[in-house]
């Protein structure tokens, strides 16, 4: 009897030093588990945060890609000055999704949608590219007409103009050429005779009238015919002497002392013309007599008086 209990204390010695050692193991065995768990857990963060840090670049490289898109259609629609309404549409669009990758937050999904509207806005610009160029290119083939025409036009014009100015010229040759050249124009104070003799005289208060003398230099430009011509005599008191008549001729109206007419045959011919005058207009001093044909002046004279 006493050895049977011996024995069963003996073995409950063993079953309690087994039951330590398998305790330990477990032990171990939850340490080893939770060491291999938060290795695990620390990769798995790591691959989340490398995951998230690509997310992330290729949501910039999205972005960058969608400015330069939008860059390109800037660059056209500005270089070219259009306002083709599908561009500025298309533009719109890019704008609008690139406002949504900056403020969106970045996923596998997301940044697959993004590629695929990239892709297809990518296709979309080469369509509407290649009508625009071939947009630009009729504007400027018709830019090129327009440019054209207008270099003929102003060429024409500036011909247009070189003539007229010719023409004008050619009128004012024609014009002068068509007066009455004055030569050897002189002047002096008059007595009148009863006889009807006339001698001249350096004195105001002997003198009866002033004389004025020219002659018609010969014209093959100047028409035949009859000329009007007209004098003015100023005396010192800048009074005109004579009969102070008037002429009015295009819009113009001026004051003269004598006229007379002449029949010009483009030959040389002398002619005089005799002013008539109060005594009290005839005083020492300086005359000036300026010769008309019409309204035009032909000649300027001086003459003096004791």
């Amino acid at each position: 009897m006493a050895k049977f209990s011996g024995q069963r204390l003996k073995g409950a010695f063993m079953n309690n030093d087994n039951q330590t050692k398998n305790f330990k193991r477990i032990i171990v065995i939850l340490v080893l588990l939770l060491f291999s768990l938060g290795a695990y857990t620390l990769i798995l963060f790591q691959e989340s945060q490398a995951n998230q840090q690509d997310l992330e670049e290729q949501k910039s490289a999205i972005a960058l890609e969608l400015s330069d898109l939008k860059g390109t259609y800037d660059t056209l629609l500005q270089d070219y000055q259009l306002q083709d309404k599908e561009l500025l549409e298309a533009r719109s669009r890019i704008a609008q999704l690139l406002d949504s990758v900056e403020s969106a937050k970045p996923s596998m999904a997301i940044i697959k949608r993004y590629r695929l509207e990239i892709a297809r806005l990518k296709e979309e610009r080469t369509m509407l590219f290649a009508r625009a160029d071939s947009l630009v290119q009729v504007t400027q083939s018709l830019s090129f007409k327009v440019d054209s025409t207008q270099v003929v036009l102003d060429q024409t014009r500036l011909e247009g103009d070189d003539l007229r100015q010719k023409n004008e010229d050619l009128e004012r040759v024609l014009e002068k050429g068509s007066r009455l050249q004055i030569i050897d124009f002189s002047s002096n104070a008059v007595i009148v005779r009863r006889s009807g003799k006339i001698v001249d005289t350096k004195r105001a208060s002997r003198a009866d009238k002033i004389r004025a003398c020219f002659t018609i230099s010969p014209n093959a430009v100047a028409t035949p015919g009859v000329r009007s011509l007209y004098i003015q005599v100023i005396n010192p008191k800048n009074n005109l002497i004579g009969t102070r008549a008037t002429l009015s001729q295009g819009g113009e109206t001026f004051y003269y002392s004598a006229s007379t007419e002449v029949n010009f045959q483009q030959e040389e011919i002398d002619v005089c013309i005799m002013v008539g005058a109060q005594e009290e207009d005839l005083v020492s001093g300086r005359y000036i007599l300026n010769l008309y044909q019409d309204s035009t002046r032909l000649t300027t004279g001086t003459m003096y008086l004791k």
